[in-house]
């Protein structure tokens, strides 16, 4: 098989890279709904050509357009979105060869996971012609804004996965994702007294004054040795020099690694400002999950050993990681789906102008994961 595998990649290579260029060269900012719209169209057409007939799908709020080919049931899906942070303005716009790099906005992050995705997809149909392949795609385009329209379509359709692949980029020395963390957003008001600072300070009630004595407590909870991040990282307050401040606002970064963890912690958060502060202001928050945590289970371990055994074999560098950043490979951790994220082609620098794929690394991971789900393919049979 591997000999047959190879002979077909040789041959669709320049293909990939082509494909990976054109929708590269699209922006597709996740508030450029234009782009958006174009990015979609491309993926479309790339999956004609495959014959991998992906259709629009819409949330009950019918706001964003997603791209999905479904299964009714017994299937894997493999998971992308097409959006990146890469606003119209910006002056880093189209893909770069440099020979061994594909510089450009969204290679990494992950328009090239899309195309190891969908050319996994169309090899497979070659490898196994007499099978209906238990296969969904879904690809959404809102993931880097948090994925607030697609959840529910990820929540309501995809539960029944056998296995969830998030094609994601893999890391830089080509790990995959195992866990992720939870993440949840807080968001503090601290409402005091206005006075006039030189002339009568002490009928004011220090708004600022009180938010450091919560952000004192909050910081306690930190416990980074075992994945639990409390960052208040932002604040906002006062109006003027000479005036106490009356309104201070913080904004904090919450992490956990799982759902155990992000109940107490939740409490310890609810604990704190619920209490009185020393200087009287009174206390308003909002917090709330916004991606829960992707932990491992016996299948996600079992599945990523026969990745990574295969990757050995092949004589490609690969281990498994935990990080830090959420996926929709959240979501599906916490409805019981073994998840395996970071499948993409290998680069770094996301987010940035010096995003990069290693150009060779679209080839060899599309190999892997052919190889990887030829094997869950013949389990099954």
């Amino acid at each position: 098989m591997e000999k047959k595998l190879d002979e077909i990649l040789n041959s669709l290579k320049p293909q990939m890279y082509d494909d990976l260029k054109d929708i590269v060269n699209i922006n597709s900012f996740s508030l450029n709904m234009e782009g958006i719209e174009e990015a979609l169209g491309k993926l479309v057409e790339i999956g004609k050509k495959l014959d991998i007939p992906l259709e629009r799908v819409y949330s009950s709020k019918k706001t964003r357009p997603h791209l999905i080919y479904r299964q009714d049931k017994d299937y894997y899906v493999f998971v992308g979105h097409f959006d990146t942070v890469h606003s119209p303005l910006s002056d880093f716009q189209t893909m770069e060869d440099t020979g061994d790099l594909l510089k450009g906005p969204g290679t990494n992050d992950m328009k090239a996971g899309l195309i190891v995705a969908l050319y996994s997809f169309y090899i497979l149909k070659q490898l196994f012609p007499a099978v209906k392949l238990p296969i969904t795609i879904f690809f959404n385009s809102d993931e880097e804004i948090g994925s607030i329209d697609s959840q529910e379509i990820i929540e309501n359709q995809l539960k029944g996965a056998l296995g969830a692949f998030i094609f994601e980029p893999g890391r830089p020395n080509g790990e995959i994702v195992t866990r992720r963390k939870g993440i949840a957003s807080l968001d503090i008001e601290i409402i005091g007294k206005p006075a006039h600072s030189g002339v009568e300070p002490w009928e004011g009630i220090n708004s600022i004054l009180a938010s450091c004595e919560i952000i004192e407590k909050l910081e306690k909870l930190n416990d980074y040795e075992n994945g639990i991040i409390v960052g208040c990282n932002e604040i906002n307050g006062g109006v003027a020099r000479n005036v106490v401040p009356a309104y201070t606002k913080i904004t904090v970064d919450v992490r956990f690694s799982t759902m155990k963890q992000q109940k107490k912690l939740f409490e310890d958060i609810e604990k704190i400002l619920n209490s009185k502060t020393k200087v009287g202001a009174s206390v308003k928050y909002d917090l709330h999950l916004n991606r829960p945590p992707l932990e491992k289970s016996k299948e996600s371990d079992r599945l990523a050993k026969i990745y990574i055994d295969i990757a050995h074999s092949l004589d490609i560098e690969c281990e498994e990681i935990a990080t830090g950043g959420g996926s929709d490979g959240n979501f599906l951790s916490a409805m019981g789906v073994p998840v395996l994220d970071g499948l993409g082609a290998v680069g770094n620098y996301s987010h940035t102008k010096k995003e990069f794929i290693y150009k060779e690394s679209l080839i060899y991971r599309t190999k892997i994961f052919v190889l990887f789900m030829s094997q869950l393919l013949k389990d099954r049979q």
